[in-house]
């Protein structure tokens, strides 16, 4: 079995809420809100549940008009008291354990749950050297 290497998991969790406050930085509205940076794909982002301290929050990145390429999905769970993000859902996949042993029944990689917060933390990178933002909005 793979042992997770690098930084803590929580660290990364407190690193993908810094890189979302810049994304996102009124996270307190109750927002559906596009945003697009020139000449790159749309990215949408949609509150789905809020909580007394937490956000659950998705992302959709359409990434490209043919069906060659799937169009990116995320659900984020946002916990504002302890000021950390992660990963719930990645294209429809759910209920990531900290470590799988392997071989496993459901084809899991051993550290899946890094590796997609991980793939969070780079695209939050992403967004931000490209540009995107987002302005809040009204209620939908």
């Amino acid at each position: 079995m793979l042992i997770p290497s690098g930084k803590p998991l929580m660290l990364m969790y407190e690193e993908n809420y810094q890189a979302l406050t810049r994304l996102l930085p009124d996270m307190e509205a109750d927002i559906a809100i596009l945003s697009s940076s020139s000449d790159l794909p749309d990215l949408h982002m949609k509150v789905v549940e809020r909580g007394k301290y937490t956000l659950t929050i998705t992302f959709l990145h359409a990434l490209d008009d043919s069906e060659i390429v799937p169009d990116m999905y995320l659900k984020i769970k946002v916990y504002h008291d302890a000021k950390v993000a992660e990963v719930l859902t990645y294209q429809n996949k759910t209920g990531f354990a900290r470590i799988y042993s392997y071989p496993n029944k459901k084809i899991r990689y051993p550290i899946e749950k890094r590796r997609v917060n991980q793939f969070f933390s780079e695209w939050l990178s992403y967004c931000v050297s490209r540009d995107y933002r987002f302005a809040c909005s009204a209620a939908v």
